[in-house]
């Protein structure tokens, strides 16, 4: 399919739609990226819950609009014998995977077709489409945010229902890494004795190379009793405890700070920094960025949206000279932090706000014939005219939005760039998530 449906408008819309009863039978013809069963209805494509190709359902309208619509599976008439039982009870109620009813091999070639049309379609030279990166499909996240709310007078801990704010409560989580799950049942014991429970906001657990890293909101002071719990708590599953009492006010109770090693460096982080939550596909995403940008001593590389240097410390052990270049200042705080324990020289890092034209910033003063782009869910288009108007020769994107990095990637090509390589990498097994990585070369 060359159209991308966007979950997050879909929701916005759906706030307005007043067709939210209506149903049909109707045959589905395929499956898109987010593993919504796609169909054709009076000349209108749907996308459509819990559907598979060929099978036959009754759907529930959830939102229309002039190009596409939304729907449910209401009921099944006529189940594709690819359709599988879940593996996850909560599965359907969670919010947290989408999938697990297609199998993992479907998810896969659903995703890699969506992306890989959509792109072919927009240049005549063929893209050499390489195979998908991929890991374990359980087990790979090491961070969760853990909602917590009081439910009929009981406390809740959990991930949100599937388009709300009700909490299924959680004993266990197939898709974290093992020591976060198995902190899932202690936390709700520790927190069954909590003082003012409504205080609670959230936790947040991230598994890092060296600790355990939790932080837990609390709005207000915690009581002293909570207090000491909550140490004790730390002390013996040895954690690196955090807790806000305010937003953006954050103390460090006990524990070390965290960290990931890749490529033999050290990348420090704070308890609320970006990170990829697959770390194993981090590393081969990494690995693959240093490949298709084929460094050399001699090459100049700039990375942008750089983060606290997850690219840029690693791309530096190769290159020349790197710029890594973000616009949160506490990231560029933590990217140079990195950069001080890691021995290598030849980084520079700077905080700049990339929707402005950037070509007279002390940074871009000399030539780039590389870049790194690691732009948010919302692209990097507004920053491409300025990046183009600095004539790298190659460009490596890493995109965990297809539809923006469709739309960039057009904007390239128009700029005098060729699409040579792409390849999707799972990142997120049983989603509807989606990270690829790409190639653009300046045609000579």
């Amino acid at each position: 399919m060359a159209l991308f449906y966007s979950e997050k408008a879909a929701k916005q819309q759906a706030k307005k739609s007043t067709k939210t009863t209506a149903s049909a039978p109707v045959t589905i013809q395929s499956l898109d990226y987010q593993g919504l069963g796609v169909a054709k209805i009076n000349g209108k494509t749907w996308f459509i819950e819990n559907a598979l190709p060929n099978e036959l359902v009754e759907i529930r309208v959830l939102e229309e609009k002039r190009q596409y619509g939304r729907a449910k599976a209401a009921k099944i008439l006529k189940k594709s014998s690819e359709r599988q039982l879940p593996s996850c009870a909560l599965y359907g109620k969670c919010g947290g995977c989408q999938m697990q009813h297609i199998p993992l091999t479907l998810q896969r070639e659903a995703k890699q077709q969506a992306l890989f049309q959509r792109l072919q379609k927009l240049q005549a030279k063929l893209i050499d489409f390489q195979p998908m990166i991929i890991g374990n499909d359980k087990t790979y996240r090491r961070r969760a945010k853990l909602s917590i709310a009081l439910q009929n007078n009981q406390l809740a801990i959990g991930f949100r229902m599937q388009n709300s704010s009700q909490i299924i409560p959680l004993a266990d989580c197939e898709v974290l890494v093992a020591p976060l799950s198995q902190l899932i049942k202690p936390l709700q014991t520790l927190f069954a004795n909590w003082q003012n429970k409504k205080s609670l906001g959230h936790i947040e657990l991230v598994q890092a190379d060296n600790t355990i890293a939790m932080l837990v909101r609390n709005v207000g002071q915690l009581h002293p009793q909570d207090h000491q719990q909550l140490q004790q708590f730390a002390e013996q599953y040895t954690l690196s405890l955090f807790v806000m009492s305010a937003e953006n006010e954050i103390i460090h109770l006990t524990g070390e700070a965290p960290f990931y090693q890749i490529h033999g460096i050290k990348l420090g982080f704070s308890i609320r920094d970006f990170i990829q939550v697959n770390g194993v596909l981090n590393e081969k995403m990494v690995d693959k960025a240093l490949e298709w940008l084929n460094l050399s001593a001699q090459d100049r590389v700039l990375d942008l949206f750089c983060g606290m240097g997850n690219f840029t410390l690693p791309i530096a052990k190769q290159a020349g000279f790197v710029v890594g270049v973000e616009g949160v200042e506490p990231m560029v705080a933590q990217a140079n932090l990195n950069l001080a324990t890691s021995g290598l020289k030849n980084v520079e890092f700077y905080q700049t706000n990339l929707d402005e034209p950037f070509a007279d910033k002390a940074w871009a003063n000399k030539p780039f014939n590389k870049v790194l782009l690691d732009p948010a869910r919302n692209g990097a288009l507004f920053c491409l005219d300025h990046l183009v108007a600095l004539n790298p020769e190659r460009i490596v994107y890493v995109s965990c939005n297809p539809a923006t990095l469709v739309r960039d990637a057009e904007k390239l090509i128009q700029a005098g760039y060729q699409l040579q390589k792409a390849t999707m990498i799972d990142m997120f097994p049983h989603t509807g998530h989606l990270e690829s990585i790409s190639l653009f070369s300046k045609m000579m």
